[in-house]
């Protein structure tokens, strides 16, 4: 999950007008010397007990049992550099617009969610850009378990009495 919404987000980066290399590492980051720069850098994961069970059919026609084991919350830091305030301004909301609301890993959903937004001016940061905005974005996402249900109708069952 963690590749994939990183993955993501790269590409929502590069639709959004960043023209550079895009960073994944908070040590390159800091080394760049470009003004105009993005990075997605993971943060953290958290994971919760969730279980929650869920009744499907699958392709084959199987009813089976999907049990949520943990919820998991993947944080990621997305990174935009730039000259100016109206530049980096217009690549974030071309960003926004480009983040999907989620995606399917391993078909299972996983939602997309932009949190918090910090505009940074050159002398809160370690950039060389004049601006900079840093975005908190979530990934929603859970560990699942499948179980089969037992096919009563396929099942031979005798009775004998003692």
């Amino acid at each position: 999950m963690i590749k994939e919404c990183r993955d993501i987000l790269l590409e929502a980066l590069k639709g959004a007008g960043i023209r550079n290399k895009l960073y994944t590492s908070q040590k390159f980051l800091s080394l760049a010397q470009e003004s105009h720069v993005g990075a997605v850098l993971f943060e953290k994961e958290s994971l919760q007990k969730d279980p929650q069970n869920q009744i499907y059919t699958a392709e084959d026609g199987r009813k089976r049992k999907r049990k949520r084991v943990y919820s998991r919350v993947v944080s990621f830091n997305v990174v935009i550099g730039e000259y100016t305030v109206e530049a980096a301004e217009e690549i974030y909301e071309n960003f926004l617009e480009h983040l999907p609301a989620g995606i399917y890993v391993d078909g299972n959903y996983v939602s997309i969610e932009p949190d918090e937004a910090e505009w940074m001016d050159e002398k809160d940061h370690i950039l060389k850009s004049k601006v900079a905005v840093q975005l908190l974005v979530l990934c929603n996402g859970g560990f699942y378990k499948d179980t089969d249900y037992l096919q009563t109708d396929k099942v031979d069952i005798q009775v004998r009495k003692e």
